[in-house]
């Protein structure tokens, strides 16, 4: 995997920081993405159909341009073991996300893939041995504290769509396993070419969605929705999301992740009016101390500990 070279000399210098800051742009960039979908009017097929395409699509094409020198002997590391694994949990979150946010509020479907760090912190116990120490594990009990309050209030939500709440959690809660996965293992084998793992995941998420749409939905968006979406939403942020965990903890870019949770049903309440409850808003905030403890918490001792030595 290559990096490109405006980035190369902090990124050497401060590799934690690097992947914090590739992490906080990513999340950023996806924020408006649940605004998007609910403008684009699509069912959830096709929707899933037009995000899955054009999302890897425009993926490979970004890590085909910018971060290979030798694509044909990265994409062999693609049809390992690891990154079919990859491929299958990518597909498994492309999918369950879109279903997810058809079904309920926003807030319940974001703030149950804020469970991520849950399953990133066990995995990185398991697979990179890489320790969260009390604080780190009461951060994160902290912060899924707040996101079980958000779903227990979550079936009071204004404006939102008229289906099952538990079943939308659920599928939040599957989508923040699938991205737990796929970040933890960017970050266990450096040598897995992520990027086209995780486009092709999205590509096979699409085809699915197309197979089962009914043809005369497929075209019945505004064309500028699909294209915000495909095109540059989601390989932007994803781009930065599973280059992050290159340089930082997976738990880490997880728990950055937790701003989508808030800032996403921000733009959708803007946007069309769909807002959360006091209580719901109350669990959001929760969390957002949480984060904002962590983050603080670890850069400040990755800075200690960069002087010291």
């Amino acid at each position: 995997m290559v990096t490109p070279g405006w980035a190369t000399s902090y990124m050497n210098g401060k590799p934690g920081r690097f992947g914090t800051l590739l992490a906080l742009v990513g999340i950023l960039v996806l924020t408006p993405d649940t605004l998007v979908i609910r403008l684009s009017g699509l069912e959830r097929w096709a929707l899933m159909g037009w995000r899955g395409i054009l999302m890897g699509v425009m993926s490979f094409a970004i890590w085909w341009l910018l971060f290979t020198h030798q694509p044909w002997r990265d994409l062999r590391t693609v049809i390992t073991w690891q990154g079919l694994f990859v491929i299958a949990t990518f597909s498994l979150n492309s999918v369950t996300f879109t279903l997810g946010i058809v079904e309920t509020s926003a807030s319940v479907v974001l703030t149950a893939v804020a469970t991520m760090p849950v399953f990133a912190a066990i995995l990185s116990a398991f697979l990179l041995q890489e320790r969260q120490g009390w604080l780190g594990w009461a951060t994160i009990f902290t912060g899924m504290t707040g996101v079980g309050i958000v779903v227990a209030d979550g079936s009071n939500a204004i404006g939102q769509p008229g289906g099952s709440v538990m079943l939308g959690a659920l599928y939040g809660v599957l989508t923040a396993i699938g991205l737990a996965v796929t970040f933890t293992f960017a970050r266990k084998y450096p040598w897995l070419a992520i990027l086209p793992a995780a486009a092709f995941g999205a590509f096979i998420s699409g085809m699915i969605g197309l197979s089962l749409a009914e043809k005369d939905k497929i075209l019945v968006a505004p064309l500028w929705t699909v294209l915000t979406m495909g095109l540059i939403l989601l390989p932007v942020s994803f781009t930065c999301l599973n280059l992050a965990p290159r340089y930082t903890s997976a738990a880490v870019v997880s728990l950055v992740m937790l701003l989508e949770m808030v800032v996403g049903p921000f733009w959708v309440w803007l946007g069309i009016g769909e807002r959360p409850t006091a209580t719901m808003m109350g669990g959001a905030a929760v969390v957002l101390a949480a984060l904002g403890f962590h983050i603080i918490r670890t850069q400040w001792y990755a800075a200690n500990q960069t002087n010291n030595d």
